[in-house]
């Protein structure tokens, strides 16, 4: 099946955000009007010309016809994360995904006694080697908690905007007051020490995946 266009992409995207969400609330999908008013498509038909594609995809399951449609499940993989020297380049996150970087709503399953009551989690995959020694390595998924909050220690994404740069990356979260310690886990790579200002938290990790 040919690969659809940007703006098709989009439209999916939000369809199938939309019958994740109102499932999450009511337990049953949405009918094809309640998505064409969430998504803003002018009909319950054109509604269809998505659902029916993303159904054979393996993105969507049950009947369009029905209120039994339901998103694939799993947590979603929504782009890659630099886990190399400080300087990597910018991780892609979850409010601003590039889906072309990943496989299509690609998506993890992932044990519940691990994600636990973690809302809305979403997995990254890792480039670069600066983690290491915690047993994290190029091309492995890591498992998010979406949250703005770590304590001393904890393993996050980490996003540094400041004069000299603005990047995402994954290290160990230390704070000092008015500065912030990020520091790898691999010996070759030295801790950036920045403004607490300067540092925001995107996600805690709180599990990892190897593919081989």
């Amino acid at each position: 099946m040919p690969k659809p266009r940007a703006k098709t992409r989009e439209v999916r995207r939000r369809i199938w955000e939309f019958i994740r969400d109102y499932r999450r609330e009511n337990l049953y999908g949405p009918n094809l009007r309640e998505i064409a008013q969430a998504v803003g498509i002018s009909s319950a038909s054109n509604v269809n010309y998505h659902v029916k594609p993303m159904i054979e995809l393996g993105q969507l399951s049950g009947d369009s016809n029905a209120r039994s449609l339901n998103v694939k499940s799993g947590i979603p993989i929504v782009g890659t994360v630099t886990a190399t020297a400080p300087e990597g380049p910018t991780m892609v996150m979850p409010e601003s995904v590039e889906w072309d970087q990943v496989s299509e709503f690609d998506t993890i399953d992932f044990p519940d006694w691990l994600v636990g009551t973690v809302r809305d989690p979403f997995a990254l995959e890792v480039r670069g080697d600066s983690m290491v020694d915690a047993g994290i390595i190029e091309n492995d998924i890591i498992i998010m908690e979406k949250t703005n909050r770590a304590k001393r220690g904890d393993m996050v994404v980490a996003r540094v905007t400041s004069e000299e740069a603005d990047m995402h990356t994954v290290k160990r979260y230390y704070p000092n007051g008015p500065t912030v310690t990020l520091q790898p886990e691999n010996s070759s790579y030295p801790a950036r020490i920045e403004k607490s200002n300067d540092v925001s938290i995107e996600g805690k990790v709180i599990g990892v995946v190897r593919r081989y």
